[in-house]
């Protein structure tokens, strides 16, 4: 919000939950080209399908102004890039089974699959196998390195 805020100054109510709706959605555009290309990779399966809503914003009259974003079932509902990113990478994940009847992604040590989670503020992917605590396989955006 202090980012918004930044950019934008003191703005109406309506006119501000627009610009965060609008940024919300703009991030989940972006979580989704960085996960969908990541996915396809891994499993060499499109990331398509009627049945699949990439992103939509939809704006709930009981609310007033602020609009929802969504990928697949997962809400979106911060302009947080890092929480855009977790709800983005499970919104795929979660096509990916129901589409491709295919897990993604794998613990190559466990062969489980995995769940979303964050080390240090970074988006991660991590195995419940191991450990009591499980471990972390890898960042959910490629181009971060642990």
């Amino acid at each position: 919000m202090a980012e918004l805020y930044g950019e934008r100054g003191e703005v109406p109510e309506p006119e501000f939950c627009e610009s965060w709706t609008a940024r919300t959605f703009s991030m989940a555009r972006s979580a989704f080209e960085t996960v969908s290309k990541s996915a396809e990779q891994d499993t060499r399966k499109a990331i398509t399908g009627d049945d699949f809503t990439y992103i939509t914003y939809v704006r709930d009259p009981e609310m007033g102004p602020v609009g929802v974003v969504h990928i697949k079932s997962a809400e979106v509902s911060t302009p947080d890039s890092e929480e855009v990113l977790c709800a983005v990478a499970e919104g795929v994940q979660e096509f990916v089974m129901s589409h491709h009847r295919v897990t993604w992604p794998v613990c190559s040590e466990h062969g489980r699959g995995l769940h979303v989670g964050y080390v240090h503020e970074t988006p991660v992917w991590t195995c419940t196998g191991g450990t009591t605590d499980g471990h972390v396989v890898k960042a959910i955006d490629p181009a971060v390195q642990l």
